[in-house]
């Protein structure tokens, strides 16, 4: 447990053995509930269909063929992910294609695959292209996914790090989850060393990785003492801006409703009055 006398870097290896003992002990609740895909990222991370696969310029297709080949079971990218549940329904989609050949196909029905990271930077954009295709009743401005369109660079990994797992546990055996886990290999018998490199734009998944403002960095209980990592890249903008992941707003609304959707998100954006409440947030959410 975590001490008021701890130093910051005493704080970080606690908090990372703890993300590990729930990553191992997630895994093992969850086979036992029967569950198939899970995911095991961060609460400030965010799954999504990857813009840069289906980019004509994607260094992965040596072919048009190639290209076509891979893209094909996803006519219409936007549209897909306007849909509940479009995470679950691109890997059947991708398991069920007649092409068994398919590299895509491949990386696809690995019992653990990987979902490369790409992270944005905490550069406003004009309030025009926040809010642009949000409804009018949700503030773009609340929600970091909407608000940060500025990307630190593209299929690199110097400042991406590693890929999240994306584990189908109706595969995997009980006795092969072992005795620890790793944050980015939470089952190393399944994660492989291979695919956790796996740059953006790999395979049709992504995660996008949130800096988040600076006010929400530092209310974090190591945060005050990290604010220079903050500053290091809170203005970068190699990347350039993209709307990959904004489609969810729109789907989301129009599948709850206005009154639902305005209930689910009226603590978003909005920081807690005590840190300890949220220390107590974030502890029993953290990697799950």
């Amino acid at each position: 447990l975590r001490k008021p006398s701890d130093t910051p870097d005493e704080r970080r290896s606690k908090n990372i053995r703890r993300h590990t003992y729930l990553l191992h002990q997630c895994s093992i609740h969850l086979k036992r509930l029967n569950r198939t895909w899970t995911a095991y990222h961060d609460i400030d991370e965010y799954l999504t269909i990857s813009e840069d696969f289906f980019s004509p310029d994607n260094p992965r297709f040596a072919s048009e063929e190639e290209f076509f080949k891979a893209t094909s079971p996803i006519p219409n990218r936007t549209a897909f992910m306007s849909e509940p549940g479009f995470v679950l329904r691109l890997l059947q989609k991708y398991m069920s294609e007649p092409n068994t050949t398919s590299p895509t196909h491949d990386d696809l029905s690995e019992t653990c695959l990987h979902a490369p990271r790409a992270k944005y930077s905490a550069v406003e954009s004009p309030r025009e292209l926040t809010q642009k295709g949000v409804p009018f009743y949700i503030n773009a401005d609340r929600l970091d996914t909407l608000r940060y369109r500025y990307r630190t660079t593209r299929r690199k990994l110097d400042r991406n790090g590693l890929a999240k797992g994306v584990i189908d546990l109706s595969r995997i055996q009980m006795q092969k989850i072992g005795a620890w886990s790793l944050v980015h290999r939470p089952l190393p018998y399944y994660c492989t060393k291979r695919t956790v490199v796996w740059n953006y734009g790999h395979i049709p998944l992504g995660i996008q990785h949130y800096l988040g403002s600076l006010e929400s960095f530092s209310y974090r209980s190591d945060g005050n003492t990290k604010r220079k990592g903050w500053y290091q890249q809170a203005f970068i903008t190699d990347g350039g801006p993209d709307d990959e992941i904004r489609p969810w707003i729109q789907g989301f609304c129009d599948s709850v409703g206005p009154t639902l959707a305005l209930e689910l998100l009226k603590g978003a954006g909005i920081l807690p009055k005590k840190v300890d409440d949220y220390n107590s947030a974030i502890n029993s959410t953290f990697g799950l």
